[in-house]
């Protein structure tokens, strides 16, 4: 080669430097779909570390150890509201505290891929359009990240095929996309909260600027409302559990499952408890809580059968309830109070009742949403049977939480309206 045929030598450091930048940015992209793939993984083995321990304690016990697995895989299915069959039963019920367990996994995951961006080590880049957010918000890592869990988790339910209770591939979609998805999002916020990074600080305000004014001054009043809702009907489920303790030890007693039978049970149990809290607010806003073919309302419970779960046990009797049960519908009200306190705080001093009204609505209708969504997904059954629906009706929930919250906030809102425009004209 003389020295005319060869090329210059910034050439060659440039294309060396965008080859290294390829590579870099291949590497990136195939850890972030393999850091989906192990949270869903290490998921499944934190959901197998009960089960197998179960199983080496019970000496009764006539399953094997590669059943057991599947029994494993099976629970991790049903934690994304997976249907699993077991012979000619449809099983559908997502334990929220079991769900809770891929989406940590999922969240700690999502951690390491927003760190180990290289594009956060570079220099800023202001953020003028929506291509620019996506970038830096790292969509399309975090896009390979889910689709690493997805692909994981269908693998994983097609391997539960091979056991005694197979799981419907295709009904475990929706749940394998949501749990990333609220991992991601989870992650997003906790970076705007801190502000460690500060390219992913800048495509979230991108976001935020973006974002309609009503959307945003009615999120944190919605959030504020929705945990009203759930501690208040947390304290419920507890006294229920306190005041029917007699009744639930009875059925343990009546159930005879042994020290680990026990204490397989409680720890089921113990997963579906953010389940019946969502039932029970669900029930504050008048909707009907059902198991099977009982149902509780505030009027009354009727009659059915119900499995020997000892936790049903703080079902009322069948019968009229006491006429003070009505008071329940004051949690939602004073989660309306609430959403009309924070709504007149939101907007600005001297804006006009209907301003503010239009604050408590979106609130209101962001807090009814939610709760209807988390119905939907606590909801489940064993279908043929008499446990055919469990839980509250998504859309009932829905529409009662939304007039009872647009009940209190539009009141709340109206009366302090009305004292602060009498202070302005003194």
């Amino acid at each position: 080669m003389t020295l005319l045929q060869r090329p210059p030598r910034a050439t060659t450091e440039a294309t060396g430097q965008d080859q290294a930048t390829v590579l870099r940015r291949v590497r990136t992209l195939g850890l972030a779909a393999v850091a989906g793939s192990l949270a869903a993984f290490l998921s499944l083995m934190v959901i197998s570390v009960p089960v197998l321990l179960a199983w080496f304690a019970e000496s009764l016990s006539s399953v094997s150890l590669w059943q057991a697995m599947g029994i494993s895989v099976d629970l991790w299915a049903l934690a994304h509201r997976a249907t699993v069959l077991v012979g000619q039963t449809e099983v559908v019920l997502a334990p929220l505290l079991l769900t809770l367990v891929p989406l940590l996994a999922c969240r700690y995951a999502v951690n390491q891929v927003l760190v180990d961006r290289p594009e956060t080590r570079g220099a800023l880049r202001e953020v003028s359009g929506a291509r620019a957010a996506w970038q830096a918000l790292a969509g399309t890592e975090l896009s390979l990240f889910v689709g690493g869990y997805v692909l994981s988790g269908l693998l994983l339910c097609v391997l539960a095929g091979l056991g005694q209770a197979p799981v419907s591939v295709a009904s475990a979609v929706p749940g394998l996309v949501l749990v990333p998805v609220v991992a991601v999002l989870w992650g997003l916020w906790r970076e705007h909260r801190v502000q460690e990074q500060p390219t992913i600080d800048r495509g979230l305000r991108w976001v935020e600027d973006h974002t309609p004014v009503l959307v945003r001054r009615g999120l944190r009043p919605a959030a504020h409302a929705l945990l009203i809702l759930t501690v208040g009907a947390l304290v419920v489920v507890g006294l229920l559990l306190v005041l029917r303790w007699d009744r639930i030890a009875l059925l343990y007693t009546t159930v005879d499952a042994g020290v680990v039978g026990a204490g397989v049970l409680t720890l089921a149990q113990a997963a579906a408890l953010p389940n019946l809290t969502v039932w029970a607010a669900g029930w504050t806003t008048g909707a009907e809580v059902s198991v099977g073919t009982v149902t509780v309302g505030w009027t009354g419970s009727t009659e059915g059968d119900l499995p020997l779960i000892p936790v049903l046990g703080a079902l009322p009797e069948p019968g009229p309830l006491p006429a003070w049960m009505w008071a329940a519908i004051a949690l939602p009200l004073l989660a309306g109070c609430w959403v009309g306190w924070r709504s007149i705080a939101a907007a600005p001093r001297l804006a006009s009742w209907w301003a503010k009204a239009q604050i408590a609505g979106s609130a209101c209708l962001f807090t009814s949403l939610a709760l209807g969504a988390l119905s939907l997904l606590t909801s489940g059954g064993m279908s043929p049977g008499y446990l055919s629906t469990v839980g509250t009706d998504a859309l009932r929930v829905t529409g009662g939480a939304l007039v009872l919250l647009l009940a209190g906030s539009l009141t709340t809102l109206s009366l302090l309206h009305l004292v602060r425009a009498r202070r302005l004209t003194r």
